[in-house]
């Protein structure tokens, strides 16, 4: 692996602190309604991408579409076929 600038690895190491900082800050009821947030956004963003690839779709095939996607994640999550491998410390 190629090693990394200390000025660069210092501004990453200060940028995640600092988002650290900021999470332990969040009030309990903000987190606790980041996850719908984050849905929504997401959802927003794959209709975006539905409409990019399929721009003669309509409004209602669009949310089916995205239903859909959502439908095979949700199947993928349930068989445990991606498992999620954590942090990866480039230092190993």
């Amino acid at each position: 692996m190629s090693e990394v600038d200390p000025e660069i690895k210092a501004l990453q190491d200060s940028i995640f602190l600092s988002k650290v900082a900021r999470a332990r800050r969040t009030p309990i009821d903000e987190k606790i309604f980041d996850g719908p947030r984050l849905f929504d956004q997401s959802c927003a963003r794959m209709r975006s991408g539905i409409r990019h690839e399929h721009p003669d779709f309509t409004s209602e095939q669009v949310e089916r579409e995205l239903r859909r996607c959502l439908k095979i994640k949700r199947l993928l999550d349930e068989r445990g076929l991606y498992v999620d491998a954590g942090y990866i410390d480039e230092q190993l």
